[in-house]
């Protein structure tokens, strides 16, 4: 499982690293070990036993200008990417996923569809997902929220949403997918930010091409507003007071917009406390805060008392403050003997780094 680096440019700067994903059947250590590659991305795994014994997969990814592109095939595999995960990884990136064979069953917040081959599904690394696949080949594209922000009109909704086989957009999204992951191998660094923003470009082109007239300007509005809500709500996250009635007051918007605002992404109310909670799980795993107490880091993160705070992060990550801290010194530990596996351990720590950003 070798990690293969390009020769650097005339420049200095190297155009994109490669890495190399083999799991062969029977190789029970591997496929932990793609496990935790992906963790940061989604919690892996095989339907019981016999499947993860008769696991095995092939995948080559490249990662320059802060996207991230990989193809390959595997075996049957679920992927969970619970509120724990979208914590522990801190990633603020959309997802695009094409199979070339198989797809997959695809739950999204309570709703639940199919994804078959050929079609081109979006997922917001922000919000949970599941997906159940059998036997498949596959080409995945993660690209930073930052970069196609400015150019899509609402980017809350693409979360989910399916583009079929059948329709043109696709046909032409599929094809530049495909294209980008060959060219990698030979793209200059001073060539790999222009692929990433003509890529946000064609995914922006999809994502707002029904919106028209006086639709497209109330959800320009719309879409500008919340961003700039998600932007105060991060500024004053540690604020005891924050809530409807605070943001209504320096947006200058009423309570009844506010609402229709966060409606998509669960409420305004149930975005504070994860991004609050989210805050306080990279505390809580940051070694340079280990010394402080577990009720400094609830304050420090807005919440009210120490017993409030362990209640709603047992709710949302399944374990209390206390255990995380211990679980994750511990994770730590137990994956200081992986070292060597270069391929590995270099998935995790870009897929990690592509989240650094936001902590």
């Amino acid at each position: 499982m070798p990690l293969d680096r390009p020769a650097p440019d005339s420049d200095g700067k190297r155009p994109s690293s490669r890495l190399d994903i083999s799991v062969r059947a029977g190789n029970a250590r591997d496929f932990d070990l793609l496990r935790l590659g992906m963790s940061p991305l989604y919690e892996m795994d095989a339907a019981d036993a016999q499947a993860r014994a008769a696991f095995a997969a092939e995948m080559t990814s490249y990662h320059f200008a802060d996207i991230a592109i990989a193809s390959g095939w595997a075996s049957a595999a679920s992927f969970e990417r619970s509120p724990l995960t979208i914590a522990r990884g801190g990633l603020d990136n959309i997802c695009l996923l094409v199979y070339a064979e198989g797809g997959c069953g695809l739950s999204v917040e309570g709703r639940s569809s199919e994804v078959h081959a050929g079609d081109v599904c979006i997922l917001d690394m922000t919000r949970q997902s599941s997906l159940r696949a059998p036997h498949y080949s596959s080409l995945s594209l993660v690209l930073p929220r930052a970069l196609l922000a400015p150019l899509v009109v609402d980017l809350d909704a693409l979360h989910g949403r399916i583009l079929q086989r059948s329709s043109a957009l696709n046909a032409m999204l599929a094809r530049h997918l495909r294209a980008l992951y060959d060219q990698a191998p030979v793209l200059a660094s001073k060539d790999a930010g222009a692929a990433a923003h003509g890529t946000a470009a064609l995914v922006a082109a999809f994502a707002g091409a029904s919106a028209q007239g006086r639709e497209m300007i109330e959800q320009a509005s719309a879409g500008t507003s919340l961003q700039a809500a998600r932007r105060l709500i991060e500024a004053n996250v540690p604020e005891p007071d924050l809530g409807p009635e605070f943001l209504c007051q320096r947006l200058g918007m009423s309570r009844a917009k506010l609402y229709r605002l966060f409606e998509p992404i669960g409420g305004v109310g149930a975005y504070i406390q994860q991004r609050r909670l989210t805050r306080a799980y990279h505390a809580l795993t940051d070694p340079a805060q280990a010394h402080l107490y577990v009720g400094v880091i609830a304050t420090r993160c807005g919440f009210g008392s120490a017993s409030v705070f362990s209640r709603a992060f047992r709710q949302a990550f399944g374990l209390s403050p206390t255990d995380l801290r211990a679980s994750h010194h511990q994770f730590d530990a137990d994956n200081t003997n992986h070292t060597d596996d270069n391929a590995f351990t270099s998935m995790r720590r870009q897929l990690l780094g592509m989240g650094a950003g936001r902590r």
